[in-house]
């Protein structure tokens, strides 16, 4: 099968490759399309570890079902999660396997769905493989696994209707922050972001407020939005120095910041307001795959139009270049 697979710091390469042998745990799927992630990004720019096949956002058909899988059948049109866990750590001995400390993923540590068949180690109806309904698109499917994140990280942050919420970045989490927060009845949201094709994105999906960070200062402009009171809670995707302190400044005392994004550097800053703010820092990572399902079925979250570029397999390449520097690139796909 052919498969793209990373051979160096920004150098992804489409081989020929063996096809995975089911495992008695769990299923192989036929991928029909996959995105590729910010989470992604960080680790091919590095280059390392040489050989990942990345993919953890993706749709596809169950091709295979192993001998100890119930309840999957062949051909069924699915998105999953994959991991295997270690089997020696205190959550796996206490069989909480999904919270492994040290488990391997689909995409990084195990083979990922980039390529024309993906396995899935363990795979469990509605735990780690999910049916998509009828009238959702193997794209919309692929999108489930990014909106399932800002899904779960926006209930971390338990948002009541009369709250204003910050969204700092607006790569696909971001946006689908925005909906989440709107499908809740958040009745004010302000959304910051540097790329005009996001920026009208994100006016799309509901924020109230949408600033340039580029052209203007998205703190002032945001305490300018709230006469100088701040916000409930702050949603952070960017991942910057700057924008994490921005969220201690514009958070209101007591408030929450939702530390969602990926930061690729360690953070140099001062906890003294926090403490003096009583601020909330929430790490955020998890997903809920069956409520953004729900989501996309409702209507609440429409995720179609953020895929803005589509490759087949020999353009993976490509695929990457582009999501990394086009700056109309929201969401890139890859059609198998």
């Amino acid at each position: 099968m052919k498969a793209a697979i990373l051979r160096g710091p920004e150098i992804i390469k489409t081989e020929t490759v063996e096809e995975p042998a089911v495992p008695d745990d769990g299923i192989i799927v036929r991928v029909r399309a996959c995105g590729v992630c910010g989470s992604d990004l960080h680790v091919y720019k590095t280059g390392a570890p040489e050989g990942t096949i990345f993919g953890h956002e993706f749709s596809g058909d169950v091709a295979e079902v192993g001998k100890n899988v119930k309840g999957i059948q062949v051909g069924e049109r699915v998105t999953a999660v994959g991991f295997r866990p270690c089997g020696h750590c205190f959550w796996c001995g206490k069989a909480k396997f999904h919270r492994c400390s040290d488990m391997a993923l689909t995409g990084y540590q195990l083979p990922g769905a980039m390529a024309e068949y993906v396995p899935i180690p363990i795979a469990i109806a509605g735990q780690t493989v999910f049916k998509l309904p009828d009238a959702m698109s193997y794209e919309d499917g692929a999108t489930v696994e990014p909106l399932s994140i800002s899904l779960f990280s926006v209930r971390r942050g338990q948002p009541k209707e009369s709250d204003t919420v910050a969204v700092l970045g607006l790569g696909v989490i971001g946006l689908n922050a925005i909906q989440v927060l709107k499908s809740m009845g958040v009745s004010r949201i302000l959304a910051s972001g540097r790329r005009a094709s996001r920026l009208a994105v994100a006016k799309a999906c509901g924020a109230d407020l949408v600033i340039d960070a580029a052209k203007e200062d998205a703190l002032a402009a945001i305490m300018e939005a709230t006469a100088g009171m701040g916000v409930n809670s702050v949603v952070e995707c960017a991942g910057s120095p700057d924008t994490f302190n921005q969220s201690i400044e514009m958070v209101q005392g007591s408030g929450s910041i939702l530390l969602v994004a990926i930061y690729e550097t360690p953070l140099t800053w001062d906890p003294r307001q926090v403490i003096a703010k009583n601020i909330h820092l929430i790490g955020c990572l998890g997903g809920n795959f069956p409520g953004a399902i729900e989501l996309i079925r409702s209507g609440k979250a429409v995720t179609r139009p953020f895929v803005t570029h589509r490759y087949a397999m020999d353009e993976a390449g490509q695929a990457f270049r582009t999501q990394l520097t086009d700056p109309d690139a929201i969401k890139v796909m890859i059609i198998p």
